[in-house]
């Protein structure tokens, strides 16, 4: 039997050596992959700013006030830049010897009064330190205009278009539609100006919303007509009447000295660094010369660039002031993002990055960005012990106001240290509503019934099959006005006011950054560089020698694959409205208020700006 079997098989050195090969080639790969990811890590983009060039700025679409949410496949060295690094880009290209001028190329960008007037003083300090600035667009709207106005030129296309025509706000209101589908808005407010839930409850505005928002706007138009005057040089009656009688057509802005200059871009740039020459303007229409184009491709240096430069030298020093960007609409729970591709401002979300900054010994001063309207009254209250805690560990807090900072954006700004408020910021609105949509009616339409069960009087309180009842109303009254008061109370303690002094300026009502700061809503009025400038002052730190570091944190690659691994890096918020699918021709924009409201509703009271103005 023993001599009958068969010997082992040969092991085949070939085969072995091959595999051993490709193992080792893996590690090399594996091995080279991580020290990639590490370089990408570690190393520092400074930007690649040329000699005697002109700093070339493009405007285009929404601009974002915040950094972007963390993605897998975003450089976290290179971001695209937020609002507020184009502005202090701007700045930095005015003290920039190397930088002779600058292209302004506007292409619609969109973007609050808060965020325009964060650009425009950008733009007039970069003016001020002498250097030229070129504005050139195809289409100038009021936004770009407000922008290209602080510049020494204005340029449009040959067949442009102007709509510089003033600011307009619409409020749609669903009362009569809510009517024909059997639905009744069952809501309580506290403050005779707190109209935000008025879309749902009326045709039109009540005589207060309407007395606030004409006061708002007023000083809004008194702003823009100011800004187009003092850039374009000239009086405000003549910059007014500019405005209330616009010229549409290219030769019409010519003629009545809204634009100097209608002209190509390729034309606009082979010359700009002639713009000081006399004749230029007249220039601009006559055939580009061969030299002039071969010289243009190194003639600029992008803003991006320079961008990239003041990371560099924020990250190279020890001691740091955070920036937390609090933008959005404020809901309780976590969220990287928001709804329909909108911000959401989540409190645990924000409490992370409060203790994240608390924790971190490097950081001196937190300024804390408000770009939000408002939302749930209990996720700001969350949000705003966090911040009281971050006073108690000794560091400075600052909040510089965006676009908006108002009811539940105030709430969060209350308790800061100072407050800086650009003069067109919509704050204020210290008011609370809450309430239901009672859709009884619209299932009774439908043919639909349904059976309560309950145990205990106000156990169905919020059901959304009726209305309330009249102890259900008043015990969601007392509710809300517990809630006011405590609103009061928080405004009070943070702005060092008697309560009748703040619900003197509260009960809902909305003012500009200029209106606020005289009822002692804000300290000072300015930008972040304002603000940051404060902390530093705060902290005691020595001009030159800090750095910002913005909070939500641009989190390195490695960061970023671990958390999409474990699936962490987002957490949904689930949302039930109780309203059937969205008929066809329903606006998006009424779907996603609603959204946001029953959202915000689950929270109770609710602190919200009135009816968000759209201008046009």
């Amino acid at each position: 039997m023993a001599e009958n079997a068969k010997a082992p098989p040969r092991r085949n050195s070939s085969a072995t050596r091959i595999l051993l090969a490709i193992s080792l080639l893996g590690l090399l790969l594996f091995a080279g992959s991580i020290a990639f990811v590490v370089y990408m890590v570690t190393s520092v983009d400074k930007g690649d700013i040329a000699d005697e060039t002109y700093v070339q700025v493009k405007l285009q679409g929404p601009l974002s006030e915040s950094p972007p949410p963390p993605s897998l496949f975003a450089d976290p060295n290179k971001p695209n830049p937020t609002l507020t690094e184009l502005a202090g880009a701007i700045r930095a290209s005015g003290r920039d010897e190397r930088i002779k001028g600058m292209f302004l190329q506007l292409d619609m960008p969109s973007a609050g009064w808060g965020g325009l007037q964060e650009l425009r003083t950008a733009i007039d300090d970069f003016r001020a330190s002498g250097k030229p600035c070129v504005a050139y667009a195809e289409i100038l709207d009021d936004a770009s205009y407000y922008l290209a106005s602080g510049c020494d030129k204005v340029v449009l296309a040959p067949s442009g278009l102007t709509m510089v025509n003033g600011l307009a706000s619409s409020i749609t209101y669903y009362a009569g539609t809510f009517e024909k589908l059997g639905i009744d808005a069952e809501f309580e407010h506290v403050g005779d100006f707190k109209s935000a839930i008025e879309p749902y409850e009326r045709t039109g505005p009540s005589d207060a919303a309407a007395e606030a928002l004409n006061y708002l706007l007023d000083d809004l138009w008194t702003q823009l007509v100011a800004g187009v005057a003092t850039g374009r040089g000239i009086s405000e009656d003549t910059a007014r009447d500019l405005i209330d009688h616009p010229p549409m057509s290219p030769e019409a802005a010519l003629e009545r000295g809204l634009v100097d200059a209608l002209a190509f871009q390729d034309s606009v740039v082979a010359r700009i660094h002639q713009v000081g020459d006399e004749g230029w303007v007249d220039s601009l229409a006559a055939p580009v010369p061969e030299e002039l184009q071969e010289a243009v491709k190194d003639r600029f240096t992008p803003i991006g660039e320079v961008v990239k430069s003041e990371r560099a030298k924020n990250r190279a020093q020890d001691d740091q002031i955070a920036v937390i960007y609090a933008e959005g609409n404020i809901l309780s729970g976590e969220a990287e993002g928001g709804f329909f591709g909108g911000q959401v401002l989540a409190d645990r979300t924000f409490r992370k990055w409060m203790r994240e900054v608390r924790k971190n010994d490097d950081v001196k001063a937190v300024v804390i960005r408000v770009n939000s309207p408002g939302g749930s009254g209990l996720a700001s209250d969350m949000m705003w012990r966090e911040i009281e805690l971050a006073k108690a560990d000794g560091l400075p807090v600052v909040v510089s106001m965006a676009d908006y900072a108002a009811s539940g954006g105030y709430f969060i700004s209350a308790p800061a240290d100072w407050i800086v408020a650009q003069p067109g910021t919509i704050t204020g609105s210290i008011g609370v509503f809450g309430g239901k949509l009672n859709l009884g009616g619209f299932w009774e339409k439908l043919g639909m019934t349904q059976a309560d069960f309950k145990r205990g009087e106000l156990s169905d309180l919020f059901s959304s099959s009726h209305g309330f009842s009249d102890e259900g109303r008043e015990t969601y009254r007392r509710f809300l006005s517990d809630f006011y008061e405590k609103f009061l109370a928080r405004v009070g303690e943070g702005r060092e006011l008697e309560r009748d002094a703040v619900h003197e300026v509260a009960q809902g009502r909305v003012w500009t950054g200029r209106q606020a700061l005289d009822r002692k809503l804000v300290d000072e009025l300015g930008g972040l560089q304002t603000a940051v400038a404060k902390a530093a002052e705060l902290a005691k730190l020595e001009e030159g020698a800090y750095g910002t570091t913005s909070w939500p944190r641009q989190k390195d690659l490695l960061e970023v694959l671990l958390e999409d691994l474990q699936d962490q890096s987002r957490v949904e918020v689930d949302v039930d409205l109780g309203l059937p699918p969205v008929a066809a021709g329903a606006t998006e924009g009424a779907v996603e208020h609603l959204v946001l409201l029953e959202a915000m509703l689950q929270d109770g009271a609710v602190a919200l700006l009135p009816a968000l103005p759209r201008f046009e």
